[in-house]
């Protein structure tokens, strides 16, 4: 290496390069080639490290230069495929090309100190983990990622091939290609690094193509590091902005980045990353309904008191052409074990805007989170958002455990730097689900009355609050059509039978008829929420008490019309005890029926267990009446 390193040295800095007074190239294995400052001084506060003169930088723009362009190389795709060679993808063909050259090319002093394409593991990143390595990514996103990456690569790979004019295949094989790739998404800058140079045009600029600094290339990421970049009409400079002990590495900063795409773009995680996250997706099922609901109509005034940029930020959330359905969740700081549910997580903005829009049902759109939202319980509570926080605690529990399930495969410790890192992630991404999990079941028990500490929000109901609050003569009734039904009226074992569905149709039935005009001067009122919630129900639904028998001939599901003929035997035989029971109503049949199964269906939604049971069948259903 240290061969490499003198030849570098003298090519860099015979072309303009420069490195800081008091900075020199150092070697280590587990580092690579890299800066530091000299053991016989320190690097005073804004000091120029180093600095790489355009000429020397490596973009698409070379493989276009004259006088004899390597875009030459290419005509059209065999296949017909009309698309053209992206500026990256040429890139990579370029830094192939270059390669193959060896000592012919320009830029070979720097190529020659860059991982070689034939060693066993040039590269420490996910496309050059074996099997093994493979095993400490499963479960996880990066390892999904990792598929769509290799799938793309040798997609565009292939379309480069079938594009070159002399078929000279051989020259450009897809070991080198994927070293080129991996070498320009670990060490490249972005176009605009040369906006400022006379080698920079409008296309470079706009088609966001990658460009090689060599020197500046060096410097690995610490996110402590401040670093001030300068960019002029001749060269990319990197200052220090703090003083440097002597001896000790020069660091520069990629911006806040997670373990994944740290070991994704380049092959190591950070410990304790504060800015690890959890990258999260909606499923198909949801961004189904993202893209069954309509954008919201312009209000008449406009977004009054709305920044432009968060009114159009609105406005492209809820188009269905525009949501992507991806999103991410971290930690606002790392806590222990012990202090998980303390710990404060926010989701990435957009996220909990579009998983509203999936989980809003007909009356409530608009009435979710916003595009610039970011926590769950910071507002104040609507059904929407509670829908929103139960189903993102879900998904988040549905991937703690099968990540957890998938330890099972693997090895007790790391065997090499690759899975230690690979390790080191999969870590973090237990702690966050875990952590975050927890928070928002905290909040639930909270709102659910189930801490002690904290009142309930009396606008939640699960099922033992049907079986507790309101009128008694009510309350004895509907119990009574439990147990004939159910055989008990016990919300345990309801909820272990998952007969919610069933529970919360008759319960609406009944208070359909406990509120009806011909019965309700003679009867206790209902609580003011719970008849204010009948009424928006009735509104926005249908008036039940208009319903008569055309609900029976309107089409549903075999399922839903099956549990609502049950329900309607269930009626049939607590009446046939008990004539005198509200349930008596003739008004009683499978259309009223049909109609309280959707409206709890709309208005319902599943809950994770919020008391410490384990299993599928401790989940539950709950209802916000707002």
């Amino acid at each position: 290496m240290e061969g490499k390193m003198d030849n570098f040295q003298t090519w860099f800095l015979r072309h303009g390069g420069f490195f800081g007074e008091h900075v020199e190239l150092a070697y280590r294995p587990l580092r690579g080639l890299h800066l530091r400052v000299s053991p016989e001084s320190n690097l005073k506060p804004t000091s120029c490290v180093v600095s790489c003169p355009h000429a020397l930088s490596l973009s698409s723009l070379d493989a276009r230069a004259d006088p004899d362009p390597f875009t030459n190389q290419f005509g059209h795709d065999a296949a017909g495929d009309p698309s053209p060679l992206s500026s990256l993808n040429l890139l990579r063909y370029f830094l192939v090309e270059q390669y193959q050259l060896g000592p012919g090319s320009f830029w070979w002093p720097y190529i020659h100190t860059l991982p070689h394409p034939s060693a066993d593991y040039p590269f420490d990143t996910p496309m050059y983990y074996d099997d093994h390595d493979q095993k400490w990514l499963q479960g996880t996103s990066l390892a999904h990622s990792t598929t769509l990456i290799d799938r793309t690569w040798r997609d565009e790979h292939a379309q480069g091939l079938r594009r070159l004019r002399h078929g000279n295949y051989d020259r450009y094989p897809w070991e080198i290609y994927k070293w080129a790739a991996t070498v320009i998404a670990s060490r490249s800058f972005p176009a605009s690094a040369l906006m400022s140079s006379h080698r920079c045009n409008r296309t470079s600029e706009q088609d966001g193509s990658p460009v090689l600094l060599p020197g500046l290339d060096l410097l690995n990421h610490s996110p402590a590091a401040k670093v001030t970049w300068q960019w002029t009409g001749e060269a990319c400079n990197i200052l220090s902005d703090h003083e440097l002990s002597a001896g000790t590495e020069v660091f520069n900063n990629y911006a806040p980045k997670s373990n994944e795409e740290l070991i994704m773009g380049y092959g190591f995680s950070l410990f304790r990353n504060s800015s690890d996250h959890c990258n999260l997706a909606l499923g198909a099922m949801a961004m189904a309904r993202i893209k069954d609901v309509p954008a919201s109509p312009p209000t008449q005034h406009g977004p009054q008191g709305v920044e432009p940029s968060t009114a159009k930020a609105d406005q492209v959330i809820n188009s269905p052409r525009s949501v992507t359905g991806v999103g991410w969740v971290r930690l606002i700081h790392n806590g222990t074990d012990q202090q998980e549910n303390k710990a404060g997580y926010l989701f990435s903005p957009g996220f909990l805007g579009q998983a509203s829009i999936a989980f809003s049902n007909a009356r409530e759109h608009g009435r979710g989170f916003s595009s610039t939202d970011t926590t769950l319980f910071a507002g104040s509570a609507t059904r929407n958002r509670l829908h929103t926080a139960c189903a993102i605690a879900m998904m988040l529990q549905k991937h703690y455990v099968d990540l957890t399930a998938s330890n099972v495969h693997l090895p007790k410790w790391p065997h090499n730097q690759r899975q230690f890192h690979a390790a080191r992630y999969r870590r973090g991404q237990l702690h966050i689900l875990r952590a975050v999990t927890g928070c928002i079941v905290a909040s639930l028990r909270c709102l659910a009355g189930l801490d002690p500490s904290w009142p309930r929000d009396k606008r939640l109901l699960r099922l033992e609050h049907i079986l507790k609050v309101g009128p008694k003569e009510f309350l004895v009734d509907f119990r009574a059509v439990l147990h004939i039904g159910f055989g008990t009226r016990n919300a345990e074992k309801i909820r272990q039978r998952m007969l919610l569905d069933s529970a919360f149709t008759l319960w609406l039935c009944g208070l359909c008829f406990w509120t009806s005009s011909d019965s309700l001067s003679d009867r206790v009122a209902l609580p003011k929420r719970t008849s204010d919630w009948i009424t928006s129900v009735q509104r926005n639904y249908g008036d039940e008490s208009e319903i008569g028998q055309r609900w029976a001939s309107i089409p549903a599901s075999e399922e839903g019309r099956l549990l609502a003929e049950s329900c309607y035997y269930i009626i049939k035989a607590a009446v046939a005890k008990n004539p005198q029971s509200i349930y008596s109503d003739p008004k009683a049949d499978v259309g009223r029926l049909l109609w309280c199964l959707r409206v709890i269906r709309e208005e319902t939604f599943m809950c994770p267990d919020l008391e410490g049971r384990a299993g599928d069948e401790t989940d539950e259903i709950m209802l916000f009446l707002d």
